[in-house]
C-alpha cells in the first residue's frame, strides 16, 4: 500500500514557483537587458548601475520587517499585493527615457521584493521541514537558477527579434502569472494552519531535531552577518556580467551563454550544496564552494576565451546558491529557535545594504579602468576570507552549544 504524499512536499513545490518568479526574473534575468538599454539612452555603466544599488539599499530596510510582518495571518495578502504590484512596476521601464526614472523604479520594486524574497521561504520551509531542511531549501532556491535557464534564451531571442521592451513585458506578466495562483490557492505558512505535522523523515528523528542545542551568542550573529555580507557581495557580479561580455567583444548570444551557465551552476549547486549541507554541515560545504568560486573569478581575469568563460560562469553561479542557502541553514544550524527569523532578517537586510554599495564599486571600477580585472582579484580575497571566517564561526558554534 502507498504511502500518501506529504503536504511539505507540496509546499515545496509552491516554494520553487515563487522563488523561480521573485529572484529567477526579477534579479537573475535582468542583466541581458542592461547593454540595450546603455546603447539607446547613452547612460554610462556606472551611473546606471545606481538602479541596482538603489534596489538593494531600499530592499534592505523592508527585510528588516519580514520576521515582524509575515505570520500566518498575513502572509497571502503581502505576497498577492507585492507580487502584483512588483509585476506593475517592473513593466513600466518600458515607458522611461531618463535615467531618474529607472532609479524610482528600482527604489519602489526593491521595497516591495524585500518582502517575497527568500526571507519568507526560509521561515515557511523551516516550519513544514523538520527533517531534509538543506534538500528542501536547496531544491527551493534551485528555483531562480532554473528560471535563468530557461528565461534567459527566451529573453534574448525576444531582444534579437523583438526589442528589449517585449522581453520586459514578458518577464513581467510571467511573474505575476506564476505567483498570484499557487500564493491563494496552494501555499500554507505552517503544517498546524492545515491541521497536520511538519515532515520528519523517520520517527526516531524528532528528539534530536528537537533536543538540539543552539546558541544565542551576539558575537556569533555579529560574524554570521559578516560572512553572509560577504558572499552577497561576491554574487553582484551577476548583474554586470553581460556588460563584462560585452567588454570583451562578444555578442548578446553568447552573453545569454554565459549568463545561462551561471544560472546551471545556481540551479544544480542548489541542489548539491543542499543535500551536501544535510550530511556534511553548512561549513565544510561552503569551504569547498568558495574555492570553486575563486577559481572562477581568476579565470574571469586571465582566461576570456569562450569555453573557460562558460566553465567560469558556472562555477560562478555557486555564489549565488550560498548567498541563497547560508542565511536560512546558518540560522538553523548556529541559533536558538526564537531567534532564528529575526537573526535571518538581520543577516539578509545588513548584507543586502553592503552588496548594493559593493555592485556600485564594481561598476564605478569598471569605468575607471576599463576592466573589471581589479575588481575580481579582490574578490578572490574576499573568497580567502569567506573560508577564514566559516572556520571561526564552526568552531565557536561548537564551543557555545557544548
Amino acid at each position: 500500500m502507498s504511502k500518501k504524499l506529504h503536504y511539505a512536499w507540496i509546499i515545496l513545490g509552491c516554494c520553487f514557483i515563487i522563488q523561480a518568479a521573485t529572484t529567477g526574473i526579477y534579479n537573475n534575468c535582468v542583466s541581458l537587458f542592461t547593454p540595450q538599454i546603455l546603447k539607446e539612452f547613452g547612460f554610462s555603466n556606472g551611473a546606471f548601475s545606481w538602479t541596482m544599488t538603489i534596489r538593494a539599499l531600499v530592499s534592505s530596510t523592508s527585510l528588516i520587517l519580514v520576521n515582524r510582518v509575515f505570520s500566518q495571518k498575513t502572509y497571502k495578502k503581502i505576497y498577492v499585493i507585492c507580487a502584483t504590484l512588483c509585476s506593475l512596476i517592473f513593466i513600466s521601464q518600458i515607458f522611461y527615457t531618463k535615467l531618474y526614472q529607472w532609479y524610482i523604479e528600482n527604489a519602489l520594486l526593491g521595497f516591495f521584493m524585500g518582502f517575497i524574497l527568500t526571507v519568507p521561504l526560509n521561515l515557511i520551509l523551516q516550519n513544514w521541514f523538520k527533517s531534509k531542511g538543506g534538500f528542501a531549501l536547496g531544491t527551493a532556491m534551485a528555483a531562480s537558477g532554473l528560471s535563468g535557464v530557461v528565461i534567459n534564451p527566451i529573453s534574448s531571442f525576444m531582444i534579437k527579434n523583438y526589442g528589449w521592451r517585449s522581453g520586459i513585458i514578458l518577464l513581467g506578466v510571467i511573474s505575476f502569472v506564476l505567483i498570484v495562483p499557487v500564493v491563494l490557492l496552494v501555499l500554507k505558512w505552517s503544517p498546524e494552519e492545515n491541521g497536520m505535522q511538519a515532515y520528519y523523515e523517520a520517527e526516531e528523528s524528532k528528539p534530536a531535531k528537537e533536543t538540539q542545542k543552539r546558541s544565542d551568542s551576539k558575537s556569533l550573529i555579529i560574524k554570521s552577518i559578516i560572512i553572509i555580507a560577504i558572499i552577497y557581495c561576491i554574487t553582484q557580479y551577476t548583474y554586470s556580467i553581460s556588460v563584462f561580455i560585452d567588454s570583451l567583444g562578444f555578442d548578446v548570444g553568447f552573453a545569454a551563454l554565459v549568463t545561462s551557465a551561471i544560472m546551471m551552476g545556481n540551479l544544480l549547486g542548489k541542489i548539491i550544496l543542499g543535500n551536501l549541507i544535510d550530511r556534511y554541515g553548512a561549513f565544510k560545504v561552503m569551504n569547498v564552494a568558495t574555492v570553486g568560486i575563486a577559481i572562477s573569478f581568476l579565470i574571469f581575469s586571465f582566461l576570456t576565451n569562450k569555453a573557460t568563460l562558460v566553465i567560469a560562469g558556472f562555477l560562478y553561479g555557486t555564489s549565488m546558491s550560498l548567498a541563497s542557502l547560508m542565511p536560512g541553514v546558518i540560522a538553523e544550524e548556529c541559533f536558538v529557535s526564537n531567534i532564528r527569523g529575526e537573526v535571518m532578517s538581520q543577516m539578509t537586510s545588513i548584507a543586502t545594504f553592503i552588496d548594493a554599495i559593493f555592485y556600485l564599486m564594481i561598476s564605478y571600477s569598471y569605468d575607471i579602468f576599463g576592466s573589471f580585472q581589479i575588481s575580481f582579484l579582490f574578490s578572490v580575497l574576499l573568497c580567502v576570507i569567506v573560508i577564514m571566517l566559516s572556520q571561526k564561526i564552526e568552531k565557536e558554534a561548537k564551543l557555545l552549544s557544548d
